[in-house]
């Protein structure tokens, strides 16, 4: 049997579904928490039947007998813990968006590539019951030559925590990291973005200054298009109508769509005709405290992935490399937004040195 992955979890409010997905799964063991909340330290322990927290990052990362930190702290510090993580000789799981920009980028690959430790980027979508399922059958297609998706919500109240309702949240990288990481693991790096955005009433009414009304188009270094639309300023779509989140693969022979929460997968090509699944008896292991929140079962899946990989000398994927990818893409969208005109993703990482 694999040995369970001795696991840190930094953060404990996202956190709580990793900390579930480490309870129920044998391969990793939720060593130690931490969070500058010692009340909610001491309710996880009680929570999940755990023991021990600290509230100091420092005192984790000296602990030799953690393998690997799992960082679900607010966005803007993930770099800064990933870099620190890897300077401690730690393996890393970072939840999405990897970064909020590039700017320190390029320090973090420098302290993974010194320190041989790995990161896994927690895109937790490409380990949901559908999207995962389509990507496993992503051949049954043809050629990829188009890939869309989406992500829309109603976040006319802002975000939890009050880093996200002070004005700061951006949802290029809140949301958007959602469908553009769909495509680009489909369709490889992309070339150029064209994009265009409005800020809705409740934005504005919230103290955003970014847009929150999203669309657009990327072009594939393999010549393949895609597109990515983030609605989060107007209410909910009817959900017979169009799922949260969903994904639309159209190739040379074939096209499928997969979609979150409602475990809908639709398949069709010039072989098999039409073809649809339906897992919703898997609801309860994704969705363990009712509705479609703390998407837990993802965040099982690949931490699972994640160990197997370690423990094989294998590479997790979406690794760090990629995560740059993905935050290269969103911010040649920002400037895209601003210029009103296309941006190529290799000139942002140009102005980033990568």
């Amino acid at each position: 049997m694999t040995q369970p992955l001795q696991l840190g979890i930094l953060g404990l409010g996202e956190g709580r579904s990793i900390l579930s997905a480490c309870v129920q799964s044998n391969l990793a063991d939720a060593a130690l928490l931490c969070d500058l909340n010692e009340d909610l330290c001491k309710q996880r322990c009680q929570e999940f039947g755990l023991q021990h927290y600290t509230t100091s990052y420092e005192d984790m990362l000296s602990r030799p007998e953690i393998e690997a930190v799992a960082i679900y702290t607010p966005d803007p510090l993930h770099a800064q813990h990933v870099r620190m993580a890897a300077e401690a000789g730690k393996h890393v799981i970072c939840t999405k968006p990897l970064f909020k920009g590039l700017s320190e980028a390029a320090s973090v690959r420098q302290a993974v590539e010194a320190a041989g430790v790995q990161v896994l980027v927690g895109q937790s979508c490409r380990f949901f019951d559908t999207f995962s399922r389509q990507a496993e059958e992503r051949e049954a297609v043809g050629q990829l030559l188009s890939v869309e998706a989406h992500y829309n919500g109603d976040k006319r109240r802002g975000t939890s925590g009050s880093w996200g309702k002070a004005g700061a949240v951006n949802w290029l990288y809140t949301g958007l990291s959602h469908p553009v990481d769909l495509v680009f693991w489909h369709l490889g790096p992309i070339r150029r973005v064209h994009a265009v955005g409005t800020l809705s009433p409740a934005g504005e009414g919230l103290g955003q200054s970014d847009p929150d009304m999203l669309h657009v188009i990327l072009e594939a270094e393999n010549g393949a298009v895609g597109r990515v639309t983030g609605c989060y300023g107007s209410p909910h779509s009817h959900p017979d109508a169009e799922p949260m989140i969903g994904c639309t693969l159209r190739g040379s022979s074939g096209t499928s769509s997969a979609s979150y929460p409602d475990f809908n997968y639709y398949r069709h090509t010039d072989q098999e005709g039409n073809v649809a699944f339906n897992d919703w008896h898997r609801h309860a292991y994704y969705f363990r405290w009712g509705g479609a929140s703390h998407h837990a079962g993802e965040f099982q899946n690949y931490l699972e992935d994640f160990t197997r990989s370690l423990r094989n000398g294998a590479q997790a994927r979406p690794h760090l490399d990629d995560g740059i990818q993905v935050i290269a893409t969103l911010e040649a969208i920002g400037q895209a937004l601003d210029s009103k005109a296309p941006v190529l993703v290799q000139d942002v990482l140009n102005d980033f040195n990568l």
